[in-house]
């Protein structure tokens, strides 16, 4: 089996992993709603009380369709893989890949798309009722290019992402208990990112420093490309930013694992 049969074979075991459990699959997409109405139910509160038309330079319907797209985006790029691969560390699954012609790096990252794909295709669709919403209530003004360019850094985001989540995940060769440690930078991320609610909140000259770093563009940059935040110049710069982060992380992917590696010990698996 050539490689590309290989890594074929890879992401379409990664589309059935990802509904062999279709409860699982579905409550997972459920959950998704979740934070979202919560952030809701506070935002309106919070719009109420304040008897201001804008916050945080967001209007009441602005915050609104933000958390909505930037709930279902930090949904789709989240990996949830590092526990599988502390998991390889640790028990020398390791050795498979060791002894076979077949990248581990290549076979996380296609297997991690595959289980993404159905995630991608509905989350397409919620996006598509919810711009024609949005653009029907005048929040949303549709522009081809802001479309484009939102599926292109999107897509960017899903593979900056795991590209950070894979560096980090080279930590467990080094420390025993990765569990908390995972969970921690895992929810840092979230919020650096702009998942949890827009990066204005913490201040502009937060927002200023986040911008030298590769968290914004996972969430914050491709949601306020679609939503019109974003002016012209800055969503072509923030694309470039975006791939110079890309393969900067690709880079060190690769460094940090060959590094660690070192520490490998080969038992077990």
């Amino acid at each position: 089996m050539n490689r590309r049969k290989l890594y074929r074979a890879v992401f379409s075991m990664g589309v059935q992993h990802s509904m062999e459990y279709r409860f699982h699959f579905f409550l997972g997409l459920l959950g998704a709603a979740f934070p979202i109405l919560v952030q809701y139910f506070i935002w309106t509160a919070v719009y109420r009380h304040s008897g201001q038309a804008a916050l945080f330079s967001y209007s009441y319907s602005q915050i609104i369709l933000y958390t909505i797209m930037a709930g279902l985006v930090s949904k789709l790029i989240a990996t949830q893989f590092e526990h599988q691969i502390a998991d390889d560390i640790k028990n020398g699954g390791l050795n498979k890949y060791l002894i076979k012609p077949v990248s581990y790096f290549g076979y996380r990252l296609v297997s991690f798309f595959g289980q993404k794909a159905i995630y991608y295709g509905i989350t397409a669709l919620l996006l598509v009722g919810i711009i024609g919403f949005a653009s029907v209530g005048e929040v949303l003004e549709l522009q081809p290019i802001r479309l484009i360019l939102f599926a292109v850094t999107l897509s960017g985001a899903l593979l900056l992402n795991f590209l950070i989540a894979y560096c980090i995940c080279a930590s467990a060769f080094y420390l025993h208990e990765i569990s908390y440690f995972f969970v921690i930078t895992s929810l840092l991320v979230n919020i650096l990112s702009g998942g949890m609610f827009p990066l204005e909140i913490f201040g502009e000259s937060v927002v200023k420093a986040l911008q030298y770093t590769p968290f914004p563009y996972t969430i914050y940059f491709p949601v306020n490309i679609l939503s019109g935040k974003a002016e012209t110049a800055a969503m072509y710069q923030g694309l470039l930013i975006q791939c110079g982060w890309i393969l900067l992380f690709f880079w060190l992917s690769r460094l940090t694992w060959r590094v660690s590696m070192k520490k490998y010990s080969a038992v077990g698996g």
